[in-house]
């Protein structure tokens, strides 16, 4: 695939490499997945290789090669559906969260040994608490040096063979916390503290050969220089990495839809119907045209929002829409695949299978899709507010019609209620299924919004005016059919093509 021109040629080098790699260790994670066993031979090799470093700081032992160098890993790991999930839950285990909010102590602490490829788990998941993170009910008590951490977690990926196991736990029960999102704690757990335990290892779909668990903790004490930020400050440490954890995300599902090509292309080029390849059949074409095109425009969206975080942008929206769209987008072309390969596409003799289970598990997990809607909605809300304006438009004087106004109205000093009835009344005339926002009123008159909210309640009390009031206050309004009338004689608001003829008319 390509490469990209802001990459460097680090990076390039680091993606040939990275590539040869995941050819070296394919098979074994084939084995492990038949034996159902954890790949740990592949992981022995990514630490003598030092790739759980590519988004680790040169000074702490890592590659220095930023959110780009980390995607290119996870892209080039995740032709392996299992191995590659849990490469992947390593550089999330806490990595961003302890650059942002770490000490320097922390940093050099535990960052060598992600650079080094000691697995580690993003633990947040409780038995109540899943989309809902702020709902989080594990408790961390203060005892001098220590926390004493209490509760419960489910589905952690990495499950008993992490070592290091990012977790986040209620240090406050004051509702004012909880509304200021005060109320929890990060902690970096290490596997042997006493008191914490696999509790269960779960059957969930896509992990043949890594395990996913249930963890308990049962006074677990976590020392204090395992905190991570200040106490209180769980909720932004958790959210510091979301962005990252989403874009790597992201570059997993590149490699899947990059794997799930490389399977249907050359099985439809070879498998032989109705005495042609099957790859002639137009039906097939355009599957594999919808795969291709879902595999390159994820992989741009995956990169650029990589690079952009490497120049310090704020990538909350694009690390968000890249999940939606890539998530969605691989479960689609895992389906497509199958149905071009048929029945062998059913079996677990090819890889297809397995992406379709994994595909599905990460339109839940790192943000489920309506999470990430959600999330987009509400940034995008802001981050496109200017661009978003309700466009001005006016009656044209001849043709009667609403056209583009390339000015805005001449502002009055003053409202009075005979003004705000006719402002109403012509929008009735341009937009006659709308109301009208305060700031569309706004653009008319430049009064302050007590004086505002005087006329339009005035107005309201004489039936002339319906309101639409939000928390804030009043959010919109429009003229009631009496307001038209009191506002305009009827004929001000007729209009007809010039098609219709006259006696046609009432």
């Amino acid at each position: 695939m390509d490469t990209y021109p802001w990459w460097t040629e680090e990076h390039k080098a680091f993606d040939k490499e990275m590539r040869a790699f995941a050819d070296e260790v394919m098979p074994l994670d084939v084995e492990t997945r038949w034996k159902r066993e954890f790949p740990r031979e592949i992981f022995d090799r990514i630490s003598r290789k030092g790739y759980g470093g590519a988004g680790v700081p040169k000074e702490y032992g890592g590659l220095g090669l930023g959110a780009t160098g980390a995607c290119i890993a996870a892209e080039a790991m995740n032709r392996m559906p299992g191995s590659g999930r849990t490469f992947v839950g390593n550089m999330l285990g806490g990595l961003r969260q302890i650059i942002e909010f770490g000490t320097e102590e922390q940093k050099s602490r535990f960052l060598p040994r992600i650079a080094k490829g000691e697995l580690g788990a993003i633990v947040i998941t409780e038995p109540f608490a899943g989309t809902d993170a702020a709902a989080q009910e594990m408790g961390a008590r203060r005892e001098g040096g220590s926390y004493l951490l209490n509760g419960k977690k489910r589905y952690i990926v990495a499950a008993g063979t992490a070592q290091r196991y990012m977790v986040y736990a209620r240090t406050s029960q004051d509702p004012e916390d909880r509304k200021r999102y005060k109320h929890l704690t990060a902690f970096v757990v290490e596997k042997g503290f006493p008191g914490f335990s696999v509790e269960k290892i779960n059957e969930v779909i896509g992990f043949e050969n890594i395990q996913n668990g249930v963890l308990d903790f049962q006074d677990v004490p976590v020392p204090l220089e395992n905190r991570i930020g200040e106490e209180g400050d769980g909720w932004r440490v958790m959210t510091a990495g979301l962005n990252f954890e989403r874009t790597l995300i992201c570059a997993q599902t590149v490699g899947w839809m990059g794997e799930l090509l490389r399977n249907v292309v050359p099985y439809a080029e070879r498998r032989v119907q109705f005495g042609k390849p099957t790859i002639s059949f137009t039906n097939n074409q355009f599957k594999i045209a919808d795969m291709m095109m879902r595999w390159k425009i994820a992989r741009l969206l995956t990169y650029h929002t990589a690079h952009l975080w490497d120049l310090g942008w704020d990538i909350t929206l694009e690390s968000n829409m890249a999940k939606v769209y890539n998530c969605e987008g691989v479960l689609a072309s895992s389906l497509d695949g199958i149905q071009v390969m048929g029945g062998d596409g059913l079996t677990p003799f090819y890889p297809l299978a397995a992406i379709m289970k994994v595909a599905k598990v990460e339109n839940i997990a790192g943000g489920t899709m309506e999470a990430c809607r959600l999330v987009i909605h509400r940034t995008g809300m802001r981050q496109f507010a200017d661009d978003l304006k309700m466009p001005r438009r006016v009656i044209h004087e001849k043709l009667g019609v609403p056209v583009p106004a390339a000015d805005l109205p001449r502002k009055e000093k003053s409202v009075d209620e005979e003004q705000m009835l006719k402002v109403l009344a012509e929008d009735y005339r341009v937009n006659p299924g709308l109301h009208m926002s305060r700031e569309d009123l706004k653009t008319f008159f430049d009064v302050e919004d007590g004086k505002l909210d005087e006329v339009l309640v005035g107005l309201e009390r004489k039936g002339l005016v319906k309101l639409l009031r939000d928390k804030r206050g009043i959010a919109l309004a429009k003229a009631t059919y009496d307001g038209l009338n009191r506002a305009f004689p009827k004929e001000h608001y007729k209009w007809f093509p010039s098609w219709v003829q006259e006696e046609n008319i009432f």
